[in-house]
């Protein structure tokens, strides 16, 4: 009697890595490499004065560095990652919408004005974007809610403060922190913490890749809770976790966060 055959292997996600020369992107194509059962590098995308521009990925000679990323699109791909600037990241939004190409944006600093813009893009196709592509994270903030809450149903809320602090390498230019943000907008939802962006304590320190915190002050003690990534290789295998489930998740335009990847985990 003959074993039922399996099932075909799905093949692997076509990915373009915008952004694919600077620090997380050249993890993202390193970690990317690791898995081609998973993942297949098409190309990568870089501005058209960058020194690599033209050529073969230092780190990954079978792939192609781009400035155009329209006309890296039309030869196959079905996700673009993008680690760049907010502005080149709308442009590259715009180029994948009409592409059809879905995203997974981790750019951070992006004002509210560009992410209304995101959001509009996302009714075309599905674009993920998170300020930070930890899962770590969401462990965190989510534990940070269930802390406020309780703190409230004990009736110590009124008598609680909320600070936030957040620690990174002295060349990140966004301040404070898309996370730090979305730790105190977890606040806001939870319990209506309102803790403004000029009252969030952020320090610039040699390389420090990002430590969270958030430190609720109560009557007669203390309540810390901190995440520190401690390789910037977690954010790089975040994002590729979220490649890898994509097209099995998201299959209608949209605009998702990390929230919504849980989410349909826990399904």
């Amino acid at each position: 009697m003959s074993r039922p055959s399996s099932p075909p292997a799905a093949p692997p996600i076509r990915l373009v890595v915008s952004g694919c020369c600077g620090r997380m992107g050249s993890l993202i194509v390193e970690e990317a490499g690791r898995d081609p059962g998973a993942f297949r590098l098409v190309g990568g995308v870089e501005s058209a004065g960058h020194p690599q521009a033209g050529k073969s990925h230092p780190a990954h000679p079978a792939l192609p560095v781009e400035s155009d990323l329209g006309a890296l699109l039309k030869k196959g791909a079905d996700l673009v990652i993008e680690f760049t600037t907010p502005e080149a990241t709308l442009a590259h939004a715009e180029t994948a919408a009409k592409g059809r190409v879905p995203m997974v944006i981790g750019t951070t600093g992006l004002s509210p004005e560009q992410v209304k813009r995101l959001k509009a893009l996302s009714r075309q196709v599905p674009i993920f974007w998170s300020p930070n592509m930890s899962l770590g994270i969401v462990i965190a903030r989510r534990a940070i809610g269930a802390v406020s809450r309780l703190l409230f149903q004990f009736g110590l809320g009124e008598r609680a403060r909320a600070r936030i602090s957040e620690t990174h390498h002295t060349q990140k230019k966004d301040s404070p922190s898309g996370t730090a943000k979305a730790l105190r907008d977890e606040l806001l939802k939870e319990t209506g913490w309102l803790i403004r962006d000029e009252e969030i304590e952020a320090r610039r320190e040699g390389e420090v890749i990002g430590i969270h915190s958030v430190t609720f002050d109560c009557p007669a003690e203390k309540i810390t809770l901190t995440h520190e990534a401690t390789d910037r290789r977690v954010f790089a295998q975040g994002v590729l976790v979220i490649a890898r489930n994509f097209r099995r998740i998201w299959t209608k335009p949209g605009g998702y966060g990390m929230d919504d990847f849980v989410t349909a985990l826990q399904k």
